[in-house]
């Protein structure tokens, strides 16, 4: 019923609880008026017994002698009988007091059923076939008040039919003259008919608050309908509201719960459509945001792809850097072995000078001797003049080897220049590439300074060693001039004295030029050392950059997913909100 009930309007709710209520109520009032009529009848009975059993108590000394006279088997005194039975009569009435009667005080028990002795009765009892004297079976309600009235002197009997209708009687006991119960009076109140009038008048109730009841039922239903009727309005808003139209507006007509509601419906709706409208534009931003943020991630991811590259270049350039350095520093150590053995030579030259000096002071006797010397002179320079060209050739290899040198420094520092530009594009994530690319050109700078600095020494020990090697080729011919003229140059022993001075001289300077060439070879060697840690410094940064290049690579990369994602979330949410009207 209840779930019934619930799939009604409120306002027939209401107005069937209401009605329902409203019956309650009327059966309530209903019987509570039937019961106080009732108790009303039964305080009427007692009392108007009360009343009759105080006249009847006035006649006492009439009912003790009609007493006497039944109980002793006589016949009672005719007038005295007739004056109780005008009393009796005049006590009936058509309405309430059908009989009245007096009863002797005791109860008769024979045959094995109670009797009670009728004193005198009215005329309403003789037409219904009783008389006076005469024994009445007596059971029920009746004995018990009879029982009643002669121990608190008088009662009501409870309710109680017969053949001639319902009953209540009223039962009192009267003192003679001696105070002993003379007689017991009775009076018989037609309950039927007080029955009747009281159902009458219940019908009468019921049917007044019927009528009440529909009157009120209609008024209830009438003022309902116009107190829910904005709660109707208010429903039909906030239904609309929930198929998504937040500009509905409920109008406020009172200052009661239900104008408030409307009020505060109107204020959440107002919230909800400066929330929607927040959310919308909200959304939008993110979407253009993350759009914006996607742009930008791909800019950055492609930005480190060539980084990435870049580094890997630079990598690689400096590997190849570094592989050039570990030749250009075996060259090296090939020339300064050579270099030390034309110092050697150079010496090994300077004192065979020294000694064909001496030889030649001596005298041209030993000639013969001179001769041989100048043939092992004309050897060794023959040796020193190949060693010096094998010179020659390692510093065109050196200054080859130097120009690849400062060619990979050229291109490192290009490489490191994009990598700063490339890594200035890239923003806050760009700051480490920066200022490793920043180290790389600086290293690479340096690698052209060195590379700049050993071409140059190369290049002074290079013309040093053509000018050795054409004093050794010009020693080579004057020795052997000096070997062919030998044995016809007595005469001009002089010049080849000096001619050998000159070749000592020369050789000196030859043996200077190549202690400084050992020298500067060894500062190159130094130097190429220190190229090839730089080199090898540059090769690992390289790597370390190119594999921070590729986390930040996955990174951005991430970047991008992940703004994508919010992108479609953010169209989500615009596409939610757009159902709602604003």
């Amino acid at each position: 019923m209840f779930g019934w009930m619930k799939r009604r309007s409120l306002v027939f709710t209401s107005s069937i609880m209401i009605s329902l209520l409203l019956l309650v109520l009327v059966g309530i009032m209903t019987s509570l008026m039937y019961n106080a009529e009732r108790g009303a009848a039964y305080d009427e009975f007692e009392q108007v017994g009360f009343k009759l059993k105080e006249q009847a108590q006035a006649n006492n000394n009439l009912i003790s002698v009609t007493g006497a006279a039944i109980e002793a088997g006589r016949e009672a005194p005719a007038n005295e009988m007739l004056i109780l039975k005008k009393l009796l009569d005049k006590m009936t009435d058509d309405d309430l007091i059908t009989n009245a009667y007096y009863i002797t005080p005791e109860i008769i028990e024979k045959d094995g059923k109670t009797y009670l002795r009728n004193l005198q009765i009215s005329e309403s009892l003789i037409k219904a076939g009783s008389a006076p004297g005469e024994d009445i079976e007596t059971i029920g309600a009746l004995l018990k008040g009879f029982e009643q009235a002669k121990k608190d002197n008088n009662g009501l009997t409870a309710v109680y039919e017969d053949r001639f209708g319902k009953w209540i009687t009223y039962m009192a006991q009267i003192k003679g003259e001696d105070g002993k119960t003379a007689a017991v009076f009775g009076l018989d109140f037609n309950y039927g008919k007080v029955e009747a009038n009281m159902n009458k008048m219940l019908w009468k109730t019921i049917g007044i608050g019927i009528v009440i009841d529909l009157i009120g039922i209609a008024l209830i239903v009438l003022l309902t309908r116009a107190v829910l009727k904005p709660l109707r309005v208010l429903a039909v808003t906030a239904k609309e509201a929930a198929q998504g139209n937040l500009t509905v507006h409920v109008p406020v007509t009172s200052s009661n719960e239900i104008g408030q509601a409307a009020s505060s419906f109107n204020e959440m709706i107002a919230s909800l459509r400066k929330l929607t409208i927040q959310i919308e534009r909200t959304s939008r931003e993110v979407a253009e945001s993350s759009g914006s943020l996607k742009d930008a991630a791909s800019q950055t991811a492609s930005a480190t792809h060539e980084i990435t590259d870049a580094i890997q270049h630079v990598a690689s350039g400096s590997e190849t850097q570094l592989i050039s350095s570990q030749e250009c520093q075996r060259a090296m150590t090939e020339m300064v072995v050579g270099i030390q053995r034309i110092a050697d030579s150079a010496t090994v030259v300077s004192d065979l000078a020294s000694d064909t000096s001496v030889l030649a002071e001596n005298g041209g006797v030993i000639i013969d001797r001179t001769i041989r010397q100048m043939m092992t002179i004309e050897e060794h320079v023959h040796n020193a003049a190949d060693a010096m060209s094998e010179l020659n050739q390692s510093n065109v290899r050196i200054e080859d080897i130097l120009s690849h040198i400062s060619e990979v420094a050229n291109q490192t520092n290009l490489l490191a220049l994009n990598a700063s530009i490339e890594a200035a594009r890239a923003g806050e994530h760009g700051k480490g590439f920066g200022v490793v690319a920043q180290e790389i050109r600086k290293l690479a700078e340096r690698s052209k300074e060195s590379s700049d600095e050993i071409t140059s020494i190369l290049h002074t020990i290079g013309e040093r060693s053509r000018e050795v090697a054409s004093s050794l080729t010009s020693t080579t011919e004057e020795a052997q001039v000096g070997t062919k003229l030998a044995g016809e140059t007595g005469e001009s022993f002089r010049a080849i004295l000096d001619s050998v001075k000159q070749v000592s001289e020369q050789v000196q300077e030859v043996s200077a030029a190549s202690e400084q060439m050992s020298a500067g070879s060894e500062q190159i060697a130094a130097s190429l050392d220190e190229l090839e840690r730089m080199a090898e410094g540059s090769a690992s940064h390289s790597q370390e950059v190119a594999a921070a290049s590729e986390e930040q690579l996955a990174s951005v990369e991430e970047v991008v997913g992940a703004s994508e994602q919010l992108r479609s979330l953010a169209t989500e949410l615009r596409a939610a909100v757009g159902r709602f009207k604003v």
